[in-house]
Order: C-alpha cells, then structure tokens, then sequence
C-alpha cells in the first residue's frame, strides 16, 4: 500500500473508533473530543468528536483529517453523522452517513420492526439482515456510556455502510498510562484477530475519566502503527 494511501486508510479506521466513552452515573448532555494522530513522531492527523443526548435520541458528529506534511501531500476530511433513541438497553441508530471532502460516500439506515438495515455504498445499494447488537461504525462505542464493558469479551456487529461484519474484543486488563492529560489509570481493550487478520487494533480506556478512550492504536500487517491520542475533553451536564 502506497503511504498516502495507508494514511488515509487510518484516519478513516481510526475516525470509527474515535467515537467512543463510557461513563458512570450521570450521562453528559454534549460531550466533545479533540484528538491528535501520529506516526511515530509525526502528526499526520486530526480528529474531533462531538456527542450530544436528551435521554430519548442521541446524535454523534466525527470529522478526522490530514495534518502536517500529510495534508500538503493530500488534504482529506472525513465527516460521520450518526443519529438514534436512546433505550434501556443503550443505543439504537437509526441513520448513518459517511462524507469526503463534502461528498456523500456511505450509509446505512436502520429499520429495527423488520431486521433489516439498508446500505449504501457509493452507487450501490443493499438491503441485509439486521442482527439485534448492531451499530454503526460512528456508534457503537459510544454505548458504553449506557452499558460500561464488563467481562473478558465484547461481541458485537458494526457496519459502515459497506456490510454488517461480526467483531470481537477482548479486555485485557488495567494500565498506567502517559498522555497528554497526565498518567490515567486505563482499561485496554483488543481486537481478537481471527485467522487471516493480520492488522492489529488497541484502545485504552481512561477509567477515572468515564471510560474516554485516550489512546487508540492500529497497527498494519507490516508492523507500522498509528497513534491517536486524545488532547482535549469537553463535557456539557
């Protein structure tokens, strides 16, 4: 893979899982996170999030793009927006969509009463199953400020407009870690490789500081990683 290609892979991969935190007690109305994205010691990325809940519906907002000498290479920006109830059982997405450079690229819309979700991915067009723990790549994570992970593993299916795929984590345990907010007490949780995955995915989550991912790292099957860590946080009550 071409590098400007393998960047702009990354800053979609890592766009995904920058939507997330968990939280105990009290859900914040809005929440925003600003992250930085590095290889090695070069930045090469931006990210932001924002997440905003009633207690009823929840939409997500996540814009990542090219930094640095990357973006005088390629200028890119990726822009989700995901919208859904919120339940007692966490979050239900309803829609999804994916935009480039200001250019409609993906989505997905959610129809819970027949188990069906419809996906779009440029031109093409699919109806497929919907199985009950399915969420949106822009999503997803942040269900754990409803349902804080527990156990060894976490099941589940995510889609990015492209196709419903099964995934499984697995948490491995607390460490101290070294950001740029201070040493936080977190949680890493891993993505279990099935065989033929040879591209690895971490994310740590800060404990004390509602479950925030603070670190997230994918690896290529070629031993290159990319860091994503988070700089600033905002929580609105």
């Amino acid at each position: 893979m071409r590098p400007m290609n393998r960047i702009v892979s990354v800053l979609i991969i890592l766009g995904c899982a920058w939507s997330a935190i968990a939280a105990t007690g009290s859900v914040p109305s809005r929440i925003e996170i600003k992250y930085r994205v590095s290889l090695g010691s070069m930045k090469i990325g931006e990210g932001s999030d924002v997440f905003q809940q009633d207690g009823k519906s929840y939409s997500v907002v996540s814009e990542s793009k090219t930094a640095g000498l990357a973006a005088v290479v390629y200028q890119l920006n990726i822009r989700r927006e995901a919208k859904g109830s919120v339940t007692a059982n966490g979050l239900r997405p309803t829609s999804f969509v994916e935009l480039r450079n200001g250019q409609m690229k993906r989505g997905a819309n959610f129809d819970w009463s027949t188990s069906q979700v419809q996906l779009t991915d440029g031109e093409t067009k699919q109806t497929v199953a919907l199985p009950p723990n399915t969420w949106d790549s822009t999503s997803f994570a942040w269900n754990f400020v409803f349902v804080p992970p527990e156990g060894k593993d976490i099941n589940l299916h995510l889609t990015d407009g492209r196709r419903v795929t099964e995934y499984r984590y697995s948490i491995l345990g607390h460490e101290k870690l070294q950001t740029p907010l201070g040493e936080m007490d977190t949680l890493h949780v891993k993505k279990v490789q099935e065989e033929g995955d040879k591209r690895a995915f971490d994310v740590w989550l800060a404990v004390e500081r509602h479950y925030l991912p603070v670190r997230i790292r994918y690896t290529e099957k070629d031993g290159t990683a990319f860091d994503s860590l988070a700089e600033t946080i905002n929580l609105t009550p």
